[in-house]
């Protein structure tokens, strides 16, 4: 195992190349290895770790812990088998590296050493998992959810990259655009390389959520009935794209924006509450990408799991930064270096 630091990737940021090869997406296929290192063994003994595990009664380091714990929720479902990094969406990156870090305190520094814990453990650590239920009340950022999905062991994806529009783009690229000579094999070579592993699809709506019961059918000698099962209807909608015009004139009818169905049979087991899950949520989806039809204009998913997203542009911060100033855990206990160590926290372009 490599012993450089974790990445955290933003989500959005990644410079796919022009010809990606489905090993660009998966790597080798067999998740990274983690092990206990210098770094780990000094963060079990730091303050923030203490709290992790034993809670505060602090108000002002309760809101430090609360926002270490909503990060730590959100990247939860995204850890993947390519490679040691992982990934966390832009704004998030952008509070962490704004809100909790200080002279004092590297707080991209510690949050790597949370999610290294968790990877290491292959799960969320149990006294960590009754912290965050202790302060989710108080913290109502926190996905408890996300946390307890982690506190069940780490499920890995085979690739965080190869999101929806992404894999819209391989599409276009390796079955729309293959040549006549190509054309009669584009088509199963992708589903080769694509089909059949474990994906997440975020910024999906939901349309409805219904109990399916299977279709009857004579069963041959020895066969089990299929068991009815929970049937997720959600829709992906391509983004407007941001005119560079100041002034925009459209004539004709408008561009009709490009739509995705996914049909999703969920997991028996899920994390969240579906009877609460109301039309039009946005939500994130991680499953077996299991079938598509010709143009990808539909998609099914097999044993799949639902969890609500939260608009993080509209929430004002993560931390009040008085809070963090005033916290008695947010000291640089874990590197006994400079204030800040360049190079534990970044994303890729």
């Amino acid at each position: 195992m490599r012993s450089a630091p974790l990445l955290a990737l933003a989500l959005g940021l990644l410079a796919m190349p022009a010809v990606a090869q489905p090993e660009f997406f998966f790597g080798t296929g067999q998740a990274p290895v983690f092990r206990e290192e210098d770094m780990d063994k000094r963060f079990a003994k730091t303050r923030m770790n203490q709290a992790l595990r034993q809670g505060t009664d602090d108000p002002n380091c309760a809101q430090l812990v609360g926002a270490m714990f909503t990060l730590l929720g959100e990247t939860a479902p995204l850890f993947h088998k390519r490679d040691e990094n992982f990934m966390l969406e832009p704004v998030l990156v952008q509070a962490l590296n704004t809100q909790l870090v200080s002279p004092r305190f590297p707080g991209n520094a510690f949050f790597v050493a949370m999610v290294r814990r968790a990877l290491i453990d292959q799960k969320l650590p149990p006294e960590w998992f009754v912290t965050a239920q202790a302060l989710a009340p108080y913290y109502p950022a926190m996905d408890l959810a996300k946390l307890r999905f982690l506190a069940d062991g780490v499920k890995p994806l085979d690739s965080f990259l190869l999101t929806l529009p992404v894999l819209r783009e391989r599409y276009a690229e390796d079955v729309v655009r293959a040549t006549s000579v190509a054309a009669s094999t584009s088509e199963a070579l992708f589903r080769d390389n694509y089909l059949d592993h474990e994906l997440a699809f975020s910024g999906l709506e939901v349309i409805d959520v219904k109990l399916e019961k299977p279709k009857k059918k004579r069963l041959k000698k020895g066969e089990e009935p299929e068991k009815p099962y929970m049937l997720a209807r959600l829709v992906w909608v391509e983004p407007e794209q941001p005119s560079e015009a100041a002034y925009e004139f459209q004539f004709g009818k408008p561009r009709k924006q490009v739509k995705v169905d996914i049909t999703a049979k969920l997991a028996e087991s899920q994390y969240v509450d579906l009877n609460k899950l109301l039309r039009g949520t946005k939500v994130l989806l991680r499953g077996r990408f299991w079938e598509y039809k010709k143009g990808l204009t539909s998609i099914e998913m097999r044993d799949a799991l639902l969890f609500p997203e939260r608009d993080w542009t509209r929430i004002s911060g993560l931390i009040d930064p008085a809070a963090l100033a005033a916290c008695p855990l947010a000291v640089n206990d874990l590197t006994g270096l400079a204030p800040l160590q360049p190079g534990a926290f970044g994303t890729r372009r």
